[in-house]
């Protein structure tokens, strides 16, 4: 078996005929249809009934073809690999991280990862919802990691570990209210700034937050570091996770709120996401490997 004949015969499956994976592989149709009946004579199966109008797999064919599709995946990223060695230098290994995810449980694993791999450059960036997964899409990162904003049949996920978010006022900002105890009613808050991290998602449409109040005051800041520091000077409320702010619930700086029929409560699911169609690159792959194990190790 050759690479080569292993690539015919994705291209057929991918583009549906013979004479399509010959343009899009720019090979001639008879070397194609060649490639595949010697994968066929080689292993003594049929990988295509050819009784229908266009070539379509045997049970056997579908088979091959997963095999095949993750065989080619490998050859990239040795290749990959190898190009950068042959520079003498390795491409970074580009993250995105949802601003929400900075937890200690999550910076313990990527401890251990580069303690495994101290030869691997890391870049990261952040953002914050839909902009998290925008990265992917535009290739300024490989792997993802945030919430589930956006996911669909594009991508692939796995959930890495669950955030504790709590709504949270400055007990000074609680008082004028004119309520007692941390129960509150949506109306009470419309005068209130609600505050909000942004994100850089061009669609705005996709953008939007998912819990909101249906009218009121909102402020949008670009971080949680100012997030944090508007709630603790009084000057709004908002959903955080909390361990961004255990040490201020446990002085008293912030208080917890729950407000009537609204999400003021709840455990946040963490996932790392990557694209379906791209091939990970050799550092990437090994970054989701380990950090899938994890994740294997922490299930019931």
């Amino acid at each position: 078996m050759k690479l080569d004949q292993v690539r015919a015969f994705i291209a057929v499956v991918e583009t549906g005929s013979f004479r399509s994976a010959a343009d899009a592989i720019h090979k001639t149709q008879p070397s194609i249809s060649a490639a595949v009946k010697t994968l066929e004579a080689q292993y003594g199966i049929q990988l295509f009934d050819r009784d229908s109008y266009r070539p379509t797999l045997t049970t056997e064919g579908k088979a091959f073809f997963l095999q095949s599709k993750k065989l080619m995946s490998q050859v990239q990223q040795l290749e990959s690999l190898g190009h950068n060695l042959a520079q003498g230098t390795e491409a970074p290994l580009r993250l995105c991280f949802s601003q929400s995810c900075f937890s200690n449980e999550l910076m313990t694993r990527l401890k251990s990862f580069q303690s495994s791999y101290p030869e691997l450059s890391i870049d990261i960036t952040t953002d914050h919802l839909y902009g998290v997964h925008e990265n992917l899409q535009k290739d300024k990162s490989e792997v993802a990691i945030g919430p589930r904003y956006g996911l669909d049949d594009r991508h692939a996920f796995i959930e890495l570990l669950r955030l504790e978010v709590v709504t949270v006022v400055a007990p000074e900002l609680l008082a004028t209210l004119g309520h007692k105890g941390n129960r509150l009613k949506q109306a009470q808050l419309y005068s209130t700034a609600h505050i909000l991290v942004n994100n850089s998602a061009i669609n705005q449409s996709e953008s939007g937050h998912r819990y909101l109040l249906p009218t009121g005051k909102r402020w949008y800041v670009n971080d949680y570091f100012a997030k944090k520091s508007l709630l603790l000077n009084g000057l709004g409320w908002a959903r955080m996770p909390r361990y961004m702010v255990e040490a201020e619930l446990a002085s008293g700086a912030l208080v917890t709120i729950d407000i009537e029929n609204f999400m003021s409560h709840n455990q946040l699911p963490i996932f790392m996401i990557k694209l379906r169609h791209q091939t990970l690159s050799y550092q990437a792959n090994l970054f989701w490997e380990a950090m899938k194990e994890n994740a294997l190790k922490l299930l019931p």
